[in-house]
């Protein structure tokens, strides 16, 4: 039995300062937790689907992935 590839977390920095956690998983997609929502979160087919053509108002409009210290090739968008 094969053992699945781990998810890769990352960070969201809002325009406003507040940073979101944020993880992709297998096969690229994304899912980014709302802190300040109970239970909410946004799932995207890639962190850059996540943060590209968002409206003014939301708060992921302008936001910024920041990768965290992975291995070479790990991180959203890979690499």
């Amino acid at each position: 039995m094969s053992v699945p590839a781990p998810a890769i977390p990352f960070l969201i920095r809002l325009t406003d300062g507040r940073t979101w956690g944020a993880v992709e998983f297998p096969g690229g997609f994304v899912c980014v937790y709302h802190p300040d929502e109970f239970t909410l979160c946004t799932i995207a087919t890639s962190a850059d689907a996540l943060v590209t053509d968002r409206t003014p108002g939301d708060p992921l409009h302008g936001a910024v992935v920041e990768q965290y210290d992975s291995p070479v090739g790990g991180g959203p968008g890979g690499g």
